[in-house]
C-alpha cells in the first residue's frame, strides 16, 4: 500500500499527514490535521484490509468477503463505545474519542480473485469504512522506548510506574456488573509495547482498545473475543480456549510487557504461548524484588498468578516506594 503525504481529506475535513503506526493485518493509525479545528492534530484509526493473514477472507466470495468487511467495522465502532464508556467514567491515560465518521475505505479494492472468480464489492461497501478519531498524544511507542539510554537508566522505576498506570486501567476494566442476569466485566486483552504510548515525561498512555472484549458469564463475547497476540498470550488460552480467559490474563500480558523490556527478547520469538523465564531478567537493571514481581505475573498456572490488578498493584506500590525510598532520603 503506498500513499502521497499530505495530499488527501478524510471526511472531507482530516488532512492525512502520516502514517503513526500499522497494525499490519489489523488497523492503521494516521496522524492527521483538523481543517475544521485550527489545524490541531489528531490520530485517526481505521482498519487495514490489504496484508496480513485476513487477506484470505477476499480469496473466496463476495458474500464471505463483505461479512468479514461489516465484522470488522464492528471491531471499530465496539472499540468507540467502550473509549466513550471509560472516558465519561474519569479514566485517565487513555484517549478520548473525538469523532467517528464514515468515508471512502482507504485499503479496500474494488474487485478481487475469488475462489468462482473475479467478484466486485459495491460501491456501498467500499465508501461505508468507519474512521475514529483520537486525540493526538504526542510520545513514542514503548517498544521505541527499551533502548532508550536515559529510559533504561532509570528502569524499574519506569517501569513500575508503567504497571501503576496500567493496573489502574485494569481495575477498573475489571470492575464487576450485572449484565443480562449475569456477572460482566471487560478485558484489555491484548496489551503489548506497540499498545502503549510514552510521553517525554515518561508519562504513559494506553492507545489501542480495539480488542477490549466483555466477559459475560463464563467466556468472553463478539466481537473482539479471542483478539489475542503471540508471544503476549498466557497459556490458558491455548488449544481453541481464547474465549475464556479471565482477569488473571490481563496480568499475564502486563507481566509479558515488563518481562520484554528488561530482557529484550520478543516473548512470539518463543512461541504464541511462550513460558518466560524470570531468571533471565537478573542482572539486567532490576532489583530481586520486581524479578519476583514478574514471576508471580507470568506463572503459567492462572491459579499461582495474582489473583486481581488490584493485588498486583499493592506490590508495585510497596516496591515503588522501596526503589524511591534511597532517592528521597537524599539531601
Amino acid at each position: 500500500m503506498k500513499h502521497d503525504f499530505p495530499v488527501f481529506l478524510r471526511n472531507g475535513r482530516y488532512r492525512v499527514e502520516r502514517i503513526f503506526a500499522d497494525g499490519g493485518g489489523m488497523g492503521l493509525l494516521y496522524e492527521a490535521r483538523d481543517t475544521f479545528c485550527a489545524d490541531n492534530r489528531v490520530l485517526i484509526k481505521t482498519t487495514r484490509y490489504d496484508t496480513g493473514p485476513r487477506t484470505r477472507n477476499f480469496k473466496y466470495t463476495r458474500d464471505e468477503a463483505e461479512k468479514f468487511v461489516e465484522s470488522s467495522r464492528k471491531i471499530l465502532a465496539w472499540e468507540k463505545k467502550v473509549l466513550v464508556r471509560f472516558r465519561n467514567d474519569g479514566l485517565n491515560n487513555i484517549p478520548s474519542a473525538n469523532n467517528y465518521f464514515l468515508d471512502r475505505s482507504l485499503t479496500l479494492q474494488p474487485a478481487y480473485e475469488g475462489k468462482a472468480g473475479t467478484y466486485e464489492l459495491g460501491e456501498e461497501t467500499l465508501d461505508r469504512e468507519p474512521y475514529l478519531v483520537l486525540e493526538y498524544i504526542p510520545g513514542d511507542l514503548l517498544d521505541a522506548r527499551f533502548e532508550d539510554e536515559a529510559f533504561r537508566g532509570d528502569l524499574e522505576d519506569n517501569l513500575l510506574t508503567l504497571a501503576r498506570e496500567i493496573l489502574t486501567i485494569f481495575i477498573r476494566l475489571h470492575r464487576s456488573f450485572e449484565l443480562d442476569g449475569q456477572e460482566a466485566y471487560f478485558l484489555y486483552q491484548d496489551l503489548k509495547p506497540g499498545n502503549v504510548l510514552v510521553s517525554q515525561e515518561d508519562y504513559f498512555t494506553l492507545i489501542d482498545f480495539g480488542g477490549v472484549t466483555l466477559r459475560l458469564g463464563g467466556k468472553t463475547t463478539e466481537p473482539t473475543a479471542g483478539c489475542i497476540t503471540a508471544g503476549y498470550a498466557a497459556p490458558e488460552a491455548s488449544g481453541g480456549n481464547e474465549a475464556y480467559i479471565d482477569a488473571r490474563y490481563d496480568i499475564f500480558t502486563l507481566g509479558a510487557t515488563l518481562w520484554e523490556a528488561v530482557t529484550g527478547v520478543e516473548p512470539a520469538s518463543l512461541g504464541e504461548f511462550p513460558t518466560l523465564d524470570p531468571a533471565a531478567m537478573r542482572g539486567r537493571g532490576v532489583s530481586e524484588g520486581f524479578v519476583k514481581l514478574v514471576a508471580r505475573a507470568v506463572h503459567p498456572d492462572v491459579d499461582k498468578r495474582y489473583p486481581s490488578a488490584a493485588a498486583m498493584r499493592r506490590d508495585v506500590m510497596e516496591l515503588l516506594r522501596e526503589v524511591r525510598a534511597p532517592q528521597s532520603s537524599v539531601g
